[in-house]
């Protein structure tokens, strides 16, 4: 039985692996689990957002701070983010064409 249910889950990760591409699959069930558990209000994510080589990070955290109002720093090639997200929110970061991957946790807290 607990092979059964072992398939399936990682049939489920890698479904969700495709669907999503960038974003950590254990990042986006994070996110899931939180905002239906809690439904009035986001999640509080931290996550880290990944750049290809040669990407303008601070023209990426100027437009992310201005649209989101999240707490940025970088280094290297990636933007640390925090603030309140939604998957929706980490899906719509992750469609910038710069952005290799994003990974992170999401909990339930809210400060």
């Amino acid at each position: 039985m607990s092979q059964v249910i072992e398939a399936e889950y990682d049939e489920f990760l890698k479904d969700i692996e495709e669907k999503l591409q960038k974003i950590d699959p254990a990042l986006a069930m994070q996110a899931m689990y939180y905002e239906r558990k809690f439904t009035d209000v986001e999640p509080h994510g931290e996550i880290a957002v990944q750049y290809r080589k040669g990407t303008d990070l601070d023209a990426k955290k100027f437009v992310l701070g201005r649209r989101y109002g999240f707490e940025i720093a970088a280094r290297n090639r990636e933007l640390a983010l925090v603030g309140l997200m939604t998957l929706g929110t980490i899906y719509e970061i992750s469609k910038d064409p710069e952005v290799e991957k994003i990974t992170g946790t999401v909990s339930c807290a809210s400060y």
